[in-house]
């Protein structure tokens, strides 16, 4: 997650001083890079979930304690359920209009005019 997060920032750098140069839409490479490194956020931010998801569990492998004894006893099943459809149906939404937006920006097709 670090690593990439570094990329981006070297990545966003270089595209932000060929826009000042006016050379950001001439500059193949920069955008076939740009367009590959989509996926990428999404990539990092799961990394770093499952590495703080991974990292909380030591004492569990290790066998100091078991399992089921590595949760909190302050939330209860129907908060947890409740917690989980919740957040799925909101990445769920956020997925479907994510889609939306960018097959909308797609079908629109770039701008004839270049503005500098």
């Amino acid at each position: 997650m670090i690593t990439l997060g570094t990329i981006f920032i070297l990545i966003t750098a270089y595209a932000t001083i060929q826009r000042l140069r006016g050379r950001l839409e001439s500059s193949t490479g920069l955008m076939w890079v740009l367009m590959l490194s989509l996926p990428f956020p999404y990539i990092a931010n799961t990394l770093g979930w499952m590495t703080a998801e991974l990292g909380r569990q030591p004492w569990l492998v290790y066998g100091l304690f078991r399992t089921k004894e590595g949760y909190s006893k302050m939330v209860n099943n129907g908060e947890t359920i409740f917690t989980l459809i919740g957040f799925t149906g909101l990445y769920f939404v956020l997925g479907l209009l994510f889609l939306y937006l960018v097959g909308r920006e797609i079908q629109h097709g770039p701008d004839h005019q270049a503005q500098s």
